[in-house]
């Protein structure tokens, strides 16, 4: 009976060490993954931590953005604002200096016509007062059945204003003048005609002005508004009654300077 007790002691034994070797297996084992899973765990906090951060800072952006947006759109309108006002208080200007200006400048030419005292100075402030609201102006002599350049301002002449004859056509702006005795105008559009000279542009309005002496015509002065600012300048129609009023007061004039000088030379005679 020892020898059998002696084997189940054994076996017992044995049994008890590879339970013991098994159980310390299972054990680091399950350590092993505890540790595994507990570093991915801290990794995964780790990962999460970083997102939630870059969250809040994407919304952070994201609010500064909107915030700067906000901004921005409050001083475009702001911005816009001002320039309403602003064009609306230039179309007020605007539309005053078309009245005001004009008249402004009758008086200054009309001043100018009154000192005259001879034929050339009338002539001469005529012209230059036509230049204060015209871009264009030119002073033709009437001889027979022809025009000849006297003077010009705003042209662009390949050649002397002085070496320049147009025909007088019954059909141009100036031929029509020269034949009516009366202002003659044009808007929009004016054509060159048959007239032979450069004019060109495109004016808004155009007027030929007769000037008789003694009952005869004996220079005609074209004017247009071509090339000009179209935002800052008078309105065509204002032009033509601009012109319209300074023939009228030349006309006056020429005729007081025609009828003091017949008196002077009867008194020389």
């Amino acid at each position: 009976m020892e020898p059998a007790n002696k084997d189940l002691t054994a076996l017992q034994a044995w049994a008890a060490t590879e339970s013991a070797a098994f159980a310390a297996r299972v054990v680091g084992v399950v350590d092993a993954q505890t540790d595994s899973l507990r570093a991915e765990l801290e990794e995964t906090r780790a990962w999460n931590d970083a997102l939630r951060s870059e969250v809040q800072e994407t919304r952070e952006r994201i609010e500064a953005v909107e915030i700067e947006l906000s901004q921005v759109s409050a001083q475009f309108e702001r911005t816009l604002d001002e320039l309403r006002h602003e064009h609306a208080s230039t179309i007020r200007e605007q539309a005053r200096s078309c009245i005001t200006l004009p008249l402004d400048e009758l008086l200054t030419v009309f001043n100018a016509l009154e000192r005259s005292t001879t034929l050339a100075e009338a002539l001469t402030a005529l012209f230059d007062g036509l230049g204060r609201e015209f871009s264009r102006v030119a002073l033709f002599a009437v001889r027979a059945s022809r025009l000849e350049g006297v003077q010009q301002a705003g042209f662009e002449f390949e050649h002397d204003i002085s070496k320049i004859a147009i025909p007088l056509a019954s059909d141009s702006l100036l031929g029509r003048a020269v034949a009516s005795g009366r202002i003659e105008g044009a808007m929009a559009g004016v054509a060159t005609g048959s007239t032979g000279m450069p004019f060109g542009g495109e004016p808004g309005c155009a007027v030929a002005l007769p000037i008789s002496i003694q009952g005869a015509v004996v220079a005609v002065i074209y004017a247009d508004d071509s090339d000009r600012i179209e935002f800052a300048s008078t309105a065509p129609q204002a032009l033509v009654k601009f012109a319209e009023l300074l023939l009228m007061h030349a006309i006056l004039v020429l005729f007081r300077i025609s009828v003091e000088q017949r008196a002077l030379r009867r008194e020389l005679a």
